[in-house]
């Protein structure tokens, strides 16, 4: 059973970007006429990873912003699709996009 209510783009789609960037990349992307494309955030790209995908063993950039008092806005988090570990860093670093969208 799938249990992932998003639609993950075609592999060829895949760019490596800031955190910023990648943003844009997304909200910018027409697949198709298929358009409202978005960044996963941390529980959906954990969903990707544990699912049957073709990705590479790279990181590929959230939308989830790492909070806390002292950093709020400044770090993001990631995940590694090798070994599925997720951590937090700067925005500003060059990662990979994993771009979905919602269905219904």
């Amino acid at each position: 059973m799938n249990t992932m209510n998003f639609e993950i783009a075609p592999k060829s789609t895949e760019k490596e970007y800031t955190w910023y960037d990648a943003r844009l990349y997304c909200f910018a992307l027409n697949i198709d006429g298929k358009t409202g494309w978005r960044l996963p955030n941390k529980d959906e790209l954990n969903k990707i990873y544990e699912s049957d995908n073709d990705f590479e063993n790279n990181w590929y950039w959230s939308s989830t912003e790492y909070s806390s008092t002292e950093y709020d806005g400044i770090f993001v988090w990631y995940q590694n699709m090798s070994d599925g570990v997720q951590y937090y860093r700067t925005k500003n670093g060059s990662y990979y996009v994993i771009a979905i969208r919602s269905i219904t």
